[in-house]
C-alpha cells in the first residue's frame, strides 16, 4: 500500500477544491492511502472525503502568536518528530506556499508540488523532489486534478466528484430540513453581494413562507446575519457550528445561494441545488462545480477584477446590480423546480 501524505493547509475553499483529486487517485491505485495534513480550523473539511484515513492538524497560527516561546519550540519539535515517524512514500504540497513546502520538506519523505512557473511561490521549488506544470488560468478544481495525475502517473477524466457522502454526515438539527441556506461571509469585500440584496431576498422567501438559514464564522459574520434577518423580518440565524456539524445541515437544505465562498462548494458537492453569486472574481476560476448549480456572473465591464478591494471605490461594486435578489431567488427556484419536485 502506497502511502502518501496531502499538504493543503488552508483556506476553505482550497481545501475544499482538492477533494475531486483524492477521488481520480483512488479510482486510479485503490491501494493508495491518504493522509491530510491542514491547519487545525480546516480539519473537517478535509475529514469530508472518506478515502482520507489521518487528519493532521497543523497548530500554525497558534505557534504564530507566541513564535519564540520555548513551549512553541518543544511542540514544533514534537510534532515534526512524530510526522517525520510516519515515512511517507510521497508528500504532495497541493497549496504550492514557502509555509506548506517547508512543512513537506520537514516531514523527511519525498515532496513534489506545482513548478517555479506554477506555484504561487516560486521558490518552493528549493524543497521540491520534483515540480509539475500546471497552468495558472486553470479552474481551481481541475489544477489540483492534475497535479495529482501527474505525480502519481494516472490519466483523469470527467466531471470532478468530491466525494462526499451525505449520510456520513452530522445528522443533528432535523428541524431544518428543506430550508434555504446563504452564504453571506467571504473574506474578499468585493466578494460581498450587498446587504440590500440579501435584505429582498429574505423577504421574497418570507412572502412564500419558506424557511431560510444563515451561518457564520465570524463575530462580525454573525452581526450581518443579525441586521439581514432582523430588516426582512425572517430568516433563522444558525447557533455557532463545527464545519462538520454545517455540513450536514448543508447537505440536508433544498437549495442554497452563496457568493464565492468554501461554503458554496460543500453545498455544490453534496448535491444540493446552488445559486453562487460572482462579481469580483472569475467563474472560470473558482466556480462550484455540478450538474445542479447555476453560477451568475457579472456582464460589468470590469468584472472580474480579481480585486480584493472594490477599485472603484465604490460602497456597493457596480457589478452586482445586474445580480438582483429577484434574478437570484428566480434562479433557485429554477433549480428547485427541476430537482426538488
Amino acid at each position: 500500500m502506497k502511502r502518501i501524505l496531502i499538504i493543503k493547509m488552508s483556506a476553505l475553499g482550497d481545501i475544499l477544491h482538492t477533494l475531486p483529486a483524492v477521488t481520480d487517485a483512488l479510482k486510479a491505485n485503490p491501494d493508495i492511502c491518504f493522509d491530510w495534513l491542514c491547519e487545525q480550523p480546516f480539519m473537517d473539511v478535509a475529514r469530508l472525503h472518506p478515502a482520507v484515513r489521518q487528519v493532521i492538524g497543523h497548530p500554525r497560527l497558534r505557534w504564530k502568536k507566541n513564535r519564540w516561546s520555548m513551549q512553541t519550540l518543544r511542540e514544533q519539535l514534537s510534532f515534526y518528530k512524530a510526522l517525520r515517524h510516519e515515512k511517507y512514500d510521497l508528500v504532495i504540497d497541493a497549496q504550492g506556499r514557502i509555509k506548506s513546502a517547508r512543512v513537506g520538506w520537514l516531514s523527511g519523505s519525498p515532496v513534489v508540488g506545482l513548478d517555479k512557473d506554477s506555484a504561487t511561490d516560486s521558490e518552493t521549488r528549493l524543497f521540491y523532489r520534483q515540480g509539475y506544470n500546471v497552468p495558472r488560468d486553470m479552474n481551481a478544481v481541475e489544477r489540483v486534478r492534475k497535479l495529482f495525475a501527474q505525480a502519481l502517473g494516472y490519466q483523469y477524466q470527467g466531471e470532478p466528484d468530491f466525494g462526499i457522502q451525505g449520510h456520513r454526515l452530522d445528522n443533528a438539527f432535523p428541524e431544518y430540513t428543506g430550508a434555504w441556506i446563504c452564504f453571506h461571509g467571504t473574506t474578499w469585500a468585493s466578494k460581498h453581494w450587498p446587504e440590500a440584496n440579501w435584505i429582498d431576498l429574505l423577504a421574497q422567501a418570507k412572502q412564500e413562507q419558506q424557511m431560510v438559514l444563515l451561518p457564520w464564522g465570524s463575530e462580525q459574520e454573525r452581526q450581518r446575519a443579525e441586521r439581514l434577518t432582523t430588516e426582512a423580518q425572517w430568516g433563522v440565524v444558525l447557533p455557532k457550528l463545527s464545519l462538520w456539524q454545517l455540513s450536514g445541515i448543508i447537505s440536508r437544505c433544498a437549495a442554497a445561494v452563496g457568493v464565492d465562498t468554501g461554503l458554496m462548494h460543500i453545498a455544490a458537492a453534496c448535491g444540493v441545488p446552488t445559486v453562487s453569486v460572482f462579481g469580483s472574481t472569475s467563474i472560470a476560476l473558482t466556480a462550484a462545480h455540478g450538474e445542479r448549480v447555476i453560477n451568475l456572473a457579472s456582464s460589468y465591464s470590469c468584472s472580474p477584477c480579481l480585486k480584493k478591494v472594490c477599485p472603484l471605490n465604490e460602497e456597493s461594486p457596480p457589478c452586482y446590480a445586474e445580480l438582483n435578489a429577484t434574478r437570484v431567488r428566480d434562479t433557485v427556484r429554477e433549480l428547485s423546480g427541476k430537482y426538488c419536485e
